[in-house]
C-alpha cells in the first residue's frame, strides 16, 4: 500500500512540488555537481561532504526532492543551473507569512494572487501541526499519541457522527479543557486515532449487532506502511481503544499483513490497560511480511471477522497481485472497509471494486468522518492537500449472482 509516502515524516521546510526532470535526473545531475571542485558551486551543495553518496544519501536525497520550486514555470534549482552556463544562482521568493508558495523571482507577482489565504492558512496550520508532533517526540522521546483511557461498560448505541462527537463522548473532561490545550493537540490525536476509528466506523456500518456481541475478534489490516500504521517501528496501544469500545470483546487478535511490513512475528500477547488486565480481556498482534493472498495460503491463517486497508492507492497498483488478494478478501465474505487520501482516488477504488463484483454498501465512495485531521501538502501538485483516511468504501462479499 501507499499508506502515508506523500508527505515527509519530520518538519517541513518547504514543500517538493512537480519538477520538470525527474527524480533520477534530479539525482544524476546532484552527483555531478558535487564532484565538481569549482569553489562557486551552489550554496545549497557546498557544506555537504565529500563522500556524500556514501554517507549522507538521506540528506541529500532531501536536499535534491525538497528544493524550491517554482510554481509557476516549475522549474527548481538544478533546472535553472544547468540552462544557466555562468551558474548565477536563482533568486527564490515565498509568502513571508507561511514560508510556502515558492517562485523564481521572474514569476512571484504572476503567482501571489494565486496563493489564496485559504491556502496561506492551511500550510500555517499544517506547519504548526507538525512543529507539535516534532516537538513532543524531541521533549517526550515517543511519538505524540492520546487515547481515551476508560472502557465502556456497554456499546454505544450507534458510533459518533464525528472527530467532536468522539472527543466528548470518550474524553470529556480533555474535551471540556480544550480551549486550555494547544491548537494542535486534538487534531495531532487523530493521526492515530483515525486509524481505531475507522474500524470501528466501518464495524457500526456493517454489523453492529454482531461486532457489540462477539466475545473474540480478529481485525486483519492489510498492507500496513512504516509511515502510517507502523509509525516509530511498530503499532501502538492505540488499537485497544477497540476493545474499549466493544466490551463483549474479551480477546482481539490484530494481523497485520503486507510486504512493507518489513517483519515477521507470530501472534503474541500485548500489554494492556489495568481495567481490561483486571477483566482477563486479551490483546494480540502478529505481523506476516506477505502479501495477504500468500497469508491466506499460509499455515499460520486465521480467519478475520473485519478487514482494513488504509490508504491503499488501489487504483494506481492494480496488479495481478491486489486481483488475486481482492478475491481471497470477497470468497472470505466478511465485512471490510477501504480508505485513500482524497474523493478522486477514493471513486478511483470504488471502480476496481465494482469491477470484481464486490458489494459495496454505497453507491460510491464517502467523506470518512474519522479522517487523519492533519493536511499534508500533496508532493505532486502545487497548493493542493491530502488527508490519510479521507475517503471510504465498505464492502463485503460478491454481489448476488456473480
Amino acid at each position: 500500500m501507499r499508506a502515508f509516502q506523500r508527505a515527509s515524516k519530520g518538519m517541513p521546510d518547504m514543500p517538493f512540488m512537480g519538477n520538470k526532470l525527474s527524480v533520477g535526473n534530479k539525482f544524476a545531475r546532484f552527483k555531478e555537481m558535487n564532484e565538481e571542485e569549482s569553489a562557486s558551486r551552489s550554496s545549497l551543495l557546498k557544506d555537504l561532504p565529500r563522500n556524500t553518496l556514501d554517507v549522507s544519501w538521506t540528506m541529500a536525497r532531501n536536499l535534491v526532492i525538497r528544493s524550491p520550486c517554482c510554481a509557476i514555470c516549475e522549474k527548481s534549482d538544478y533546472d535553472f543551473d544547468m540552462d544557466n552556463s555562468s551558474r548565477v544562482e536563482t533568486e527564490w521568493k515565498c509568502c513571508p507569512r507561511c514560508n510556502y508558495g515558492w517562485c523564481c523571482a521572474e514569476h512571484f507577482e504572476e503567482y501571489q494572487p494565486k496563493h489564496t489565504a485559504e491556502i496561506c492558512n492551511t500550510y500555517i496550520r499544517a506547519t504548526k501541526i507538525e512543529r507539535f508532533r516534532y516537538n513532543h517526540t524531541v521533549n517526550q522521546g515517543d511519538r505524540f499519541f492520546f487515547i481515551p483511557e476508560h472502557p465502556l461498560a456497554t456499546p454505544m448505541e450507534s458510533f459518533p457522527k464525528d472527530w467532536d462527537e468522539y472527543f466528548q463522548c470518550r474524553t470529556p473532561m480533555e474535551y471540556g479543557m480544550r480551549h486550555g490545550l494547544p491548537d494542535e493537540f486534538f487534531p495531532s490525536a487523530t493521526f492515530l486515532l483515525s486509524q481505531v476509528n475507522t474500524c470501528l466506523y466501518g464495524m457500526y456500518e456493517h454489523d453492529r449487532d454482531f461486532f457489540t456481541t462477539v466475545e473474540e475478534l480478529t481485525i486483519h489490516v492489510v498492507g500496513p506502511a512504516f509511515g502510517f500504521e507502523c509509525e516509530g517501528g511498530s503499532p501502538t496501544c492505540i488499537w485497544e481503544e477497540i476493545m474499549h469500545c466493544l466490551p463483549s470483546v474479551k480477546r482481539m487478535n490484530v494481523i497485520f499483513v503486507g510486504p512493507e511490513t518489513k517483519m515477521t512475528m507470530p501472534l503474541g500477547q500485548m500489554a494492556s490497560c489495568p481495567d481490561c488486565s483486571a477483566k482477563g480481556r486479551i490483546r494480540m498482534q502478529a505481523f506476516h511480511e506477505l502479501t495477504y493472498h500468500d497469508y491466506y495460503a499460509s499455515e499460520e491463517f486465521i480467519k478475520p471477522d473485519f478487514v482494513v486497508a488504509f490508504n491503499t492507492g488501489m487504483f494506481e497498483e492494480y496488479t495481478e497481485s491486489w486481483k488475486k488478494s481482492l478475491e481471497v478478501m470477497l470468497t472470505l465474505d466478511v465485512p471490510c472497509i477501504f480508505t485513500s487520501y482524497n474523493k478522486h482516488e477514493g471513486d478511483a477504488d470504488f471502480d476496481v471494486l465494482t469491477e470484481v463484483n464486490a458489494q459495496k454498501l454505497t453507491d460510491a465512495s464517502v467523506l470518512n468522518p474519522f479522517h487523519v485531521n492533519i493536511p499534508f501538502a500533496d508532493d505532486g501538485c502545487f497548493d493542493k492537500f491530502f488527508r490519510c483516511n479521507m475517503y471510504c468504501i465498505c464492502f463485503r462479499g460478491r454481489t448476488t449472482g456473480k
